[in-house]
């Protein structure tokens, strides 16, 4: 019997003759069993087709049924819980991204694989890190897969983004970060709190989501922007406005926005932007790989990026490494 691995409209690995899907893409496929790693909708897809079974932690299905809806039939799973699918072990992990994200380890006769999705290998002001999880086979999301892409301390970035709210506020300007809903803007909001007396607004898709992290124990204070609260205190203008990436506010002179997001780095037309991110960036990423000690590394979900981590995870770890979608690879049990 062997186990293979490839790129299949989403992270396949097959054993004896059975698919486990992760992170599916479309719906026109033939597996039965769908693991999702996070809500972000990149990686969330399987739910919004009725097919087969879901597999996700319940914080992840939580944050899906705030902003949207599940279909089909689903199983949640705790992180370390063991489940046997179609003789594959399936064990989740914190992979310390965004409230509920999990990598997952899949044991066989053959070969340990882990599957990362998006991590995060470094604590954030809402989540505590992932860890390395030792395995023959480590398939790695490669976002960042660049020597280019390296982010300066969080703490750093927490002080200069708190820095130009407060100043914004004291030149009457309202301070508005432009954020993903779901990771960087509960991280915005922790840090204001923490950093700032500026009283946070948040638009109603990210006050859904805070209210997940919420009831799973990570304090936010902040004020929905349709509440009647919210009238009151943007007609004073002494607030921090959190809005979803893509908000066209650019053109109101009240505002001074700013965009938080790792493709900062590459901003260089914004005004202002600061490249915080809840990704692992290219050190990061090495370490991780380093700890988990893997014999082969296969990369996905960077695009170009695949190719450019693979060769450097060759180049300064000695480890045989390439993309995922370039072959499959197959273990056959000894």
């Amino acid at each position: 019997m062997s186990l293979t691995l490839k790129w299949d409209k989403g992270v396949s690995i097959s054993y004896n003759g059975v698919s486990l899907l992760f992170d599916l893409q479309t719906n026109h496929h033939s597996a039965s069993d769908f693991f999702i790693t996070h809500a972000h909708f990149d990686h969330s897809k399987a739910f919004r087709f009725a097919e087969g079974q879901k597999y996700s932690t319940s914080e992840t299905c939580e944050i899906i049924r705030a902003v949207d809806r599940i279909s089909g039939d689903w199983t949640p799973i705790d992180f370390n819980q063991k489940l046997e699918v179609d003789g594959l072990k399936v064990i989740p992990h914190n992979s310390g991204h965004v409230l509920g994200s999990a990598l997952y380890e899949v044991a066989s006769p053959n070969a340990t694989v882990v599957y990362t999705g998006d991590f995060n290998f470094e604590d954030t002001f809402t989540m505590k890190a992932a860890e390395g999880v030792q395995c023959d086979v480590l398939i790695v999301e490669a976002t960042f897969g660049s020597p280019c892409f390296v982010f300066p301390p969080k703490e750093e970035l927490a002080y200069e983004m708190s820095k130009w709210a407060v100043e914004s506020a004291l030149h009457h300007r309202t301070p508005v970060f432009q954020a993903d809903s779901l990771g960087n803007a509960q991280e915005i909001n922790c840090i204001l709190n923490g950093f700032t007396n500026l009283p946070v607004l948040t638009h109603p898709r990210i006050s859904r989501i805070n209210s997940v992290y919420e009831s799973h124990g990570c304090k936010l204070d902040y004020i929905d922007s349709k509440s009647k609260e919210a009238e009151e205190l943007m007609s004073s203008g002494e607030y921090a406005y959190i809005v979803p990436k893509g908000s066209n506010l650019s053109d109101d002179g009240r505002f001074n926005v700013a965009l938080v997001s790792g493709w900062a780095i590459w901003n260089r037309d914004r005004e202002q932007a600061f490249a915080y991110s809840d990704h692992a960036d290219f050190p990061k990423l090495l370490d991780f790989i380093e700890e988990c000690s893997p014999r082969t590394v296969l990369t996905c979900f960077g695009g170009r990026f695949n190719h450019i981590l693979a060769k450097e995870i060759r180049r300064n770890l000695n480890i045989e490494a390439y993309p995922l979608d370039l072959i499959s690879t197959t273990y056959v049990a000894k």
